[in-house]
């Protein structure tokens, strides 16, 4: 059962929002201009921060979490932040060029995650989860939530479309994209929505798996001392057909130049490799191919069935195939996540980035790679394996600051 609740937002004062609000990676406004002459540094800036600067003494840390603690009391007393009356769930839209996502916006007990109900595909690592547990514990601050996905619900859409068609609706965007929320306070369709939710059998993690790990220890360190438990995260729920994940590509900067002729006679051990027609880029869209480019020239990769047939869920999916066949054996990168050789490009400017690393380095290899299906991240995460790393660039990234939480 996935156990949600109302809370009480922070969020910017319309007036504001342009600057206190931007998209990342991009790093772009959603409502205007950020950069204007006496603007407002965004929230990320002067929430999150101070919190990062190197090294890293007690002392530096203490003041840090002191000003962030002040800059949001000034924020909301100087209206530019308003803490919302009552509680609220909040049906949260993003309007891409092309298409939409809808899901609820709430609440959501830790429990479920210590108790295995919400089912995980990444590993986590211990600094990272250090980092952002202390910035937890002293600021009690969520500047963005946790993304969920769920297998979709006829009440939960009810009432995501009854709140979309005669809900008060605010809007942030720009030619971007737009940001849509509504606030719920009616409590019969409160109750309805957490009664929904309770009969929602498993919830997967898509995104933000430092976040929530860090919140499991922080709550169970605060229950250990006796002192007031942070036991809810704020979170994003997307059912399975909301969700959209793209490719994340991969690019070898290699030590040496590749010998192109050596570099095949090993492909073709495990693949079947063609020109691609008229030099154009590969973009797979099915599993088990893959795009190449090497010396300005374009390759389909075709892996064999021996490559994948017969192994686990995590072992199947086109990252692990890439790396198990030809990083690690050909390139000699064993960990994707820290080479220095190895960078990856993920999401609609995949494509674009590719262009700018290859142009920097004539010697890169660029594999391009089919995007991960959502049933495929359910396998894993119902399998209790982990997918390689890199393997997902998932949508939606919600702006930081769009609607805080803050544990009191």
């Amino acid at each position: 059962m996935a156990q949600i609740q109302p809370f009480r937002a922070i969020r910017p004062n319309p007036f504001y929002a342009d600057q206190l609000v931007f998209t990342a990676p991009q790093v772009e406004s959603v409502s205007g201009d950020y950069m204007k002459p006496g603007a407002l540094e965004p929230l990320k800036t002067l929430l999150e921060t101070g919190a990062r600067l190197r090294p890293e003494t007690p002392e530096g840390q203490n003041k840090a979490y002191h000003d962030i603690n002040e800059t949001i009391r000034t924020l909301i007393a100087e209206g530019k932040l308003w803490h919302e009356q009552p509680a609220g769930i909040y049906v949260y839209e993003v309007v891409h060029k092309t298409y939409r996502q809808t899901g609820i916006w709430a609440l959501t007990s830790l429990d479920d995650y210590t108790m295995g109900e919400i089912r995980i595909h990444e590993l986590t690592f211990a600094d990272s989860v250090r980092r952002i547990k202390n910035y937890r514990g002293n600021t009690g601050l969520e500047g963005s939530p946790i993304l969920l996905t769920y297998s979709p619900d006829i009440t939960i859409n009810r009432i995501i479309a009854e709140t979309r068609t005669h809900g008060q609706k605010t809007t942030y965007g720009n030619e971007h994209g737009l940001h849509l929320l509504w606030k719920i306070e009616d409590p019969e369709v409160l109750q309805q929505l957490v009664e929904a939710f309770a009969r929602v059998k498993t919830a997967y993690l898509a995104d933000g798996h430092h976040r929530l790990e860090s919140a499991a220890r922080l709550a169970e360190d605060q229950k250990e001392s006796g002192m007031h438990v942070y036991d809810t995260i704020s979170s994003l729920y997307m059912a399975t057909d909301q969700l959209r994940i793209q490719e994340y590509d991969r690019v070898v900067v290699p030590k040496k130049p590749i010998d192109k002729t050596e570099l095949f006679e090993q492909l073709n051990k495990n693949f079947q490799v063609l020109e691609s027609p008229e030099n154009k880029p590969v973009q797979p869209s099915e599993p088990y191919l893959f795009g190449m480019c090497i010396n300005g020239d374009w390759y389909s990769l075709l892996a064999g069935p021996h490559t994948y047939e017969n192994k686990s869920a995590a072992s199947m999916i086109d990252a692990a195939i890439l790396q198990d066949q030809i990083l690690t054996p050909v390139f000699d990168i064993i960990d994707p996540k820290t080479d220095p050789y190895l960078k990856c490009a993920g999401g609609e400017k995949a494509m674009e980035e590719i262009a700018v690393i290859v142009d920097a380095h004539p010697d890169a290899i660029a594999f391009t790679l089919c995007p991960l299906t959502v049933e495929q991240l359910i396998t894993v995460a119902n399998a209790r394996e982990i997918l390689p790393p890199k393997s997902t660039w998932i949508d939606p990234k919600v702006p930081y600051g769009l609607l805080l939480h803050k544990h009191e």
